[in-house]
């Protein structure tokens, strides 16, 4: 019973500071805060994770992580079906996206948070964010441009990191603003259908890794 009690404390705050982050940011969300929306006390917030910043990388970890896994593990089968040839484009770009995809259309596994989670990681990261988007982000970024350089000979190392930039941008442009598509097509076109859209993407995207320099 105890062991219980203390993991449904500890997800409570994970979820309340997700919750809150996403909505407030990280320096606008206090402690405070969080411990009242988690109903918890200050003493068990410094139990499990001792200080406000370790918490928040807990918080991101929780999510950030396994989505990686996820998508290297997706790379990793593709590479294995291709055998000693390069990995189709369309292939590495479904690996990359379709995790977030498949997570975005889970509210229950904080899908409606993640891309403003994602947002605020790489928009403003502090300091005591700089681990997480090194290794969750540039590391795993690095293997995907790895896959990208030989299904991609003609162009430069450099060439396939600006165009992977590209490519990861316009993907979380389209789903993190899907109500400006929506509201600028007068309602024809929604992201409504996570199939459709992952497609789309895919296909907008490798156009784009394959246009001559």
């Amino acid at each position: 019973m105890a062991r219980e009690h203390i993991h449904a404390t500890k997800l409570a705050i994970l979820n309340a500071t997700e919750r809150l982050v996403a909505a407030n940011g990280f320096e606008a969300t206090s402690l405070r805060a969080i411990t009242a929306a988690a109903r918890v006390n200050l003493a068990a917030v410094n139990y499990h994770f001792a200080t406000k910043d370790a918490l928040i990388l807990a918080m991101l970890n929780r999510r950030m992580k396994p989505l990686n896994e996820a998508r290297l593990a997706l790379l990793d089968g593709f590479e294995k079906e291709a055998g000693e040839k390069p990995v189709r484009i369309e292939k590495i770009l479904e690996a990359l996206f379709r995790p977030v995809v498949e997570l975005i259309a889970q509210p229950a596994k904080g899908g409606r948070n993640f891309l403003r989670l994602l947002a605020l990681c790489l928009a403003a990261p502090g300091a005591f964010l700089k681990p997480l988007v090194q290794q969750e982000f540039a590391e795993k970024n690095r293997r995907f441009h790895r896959a990208l350089r030989r299904s991609l000979p003609q162009l430069s190392d450099v060439e396939v990191h600006w165009r992977l930039h590209f490519a990861q941008g316009a993907f979380f442009h389209a789903v993190a603003h899907s109500q400006v598509l929506e509201f600028s097509s007068s309602g024809r076109c929604r992201l409504t259908n996570c199939e459709t859209v992952l497609q789309r993407i895919i296909k907008f995207c490798a156009a784009g890794l394959r246009s001559p320099t």
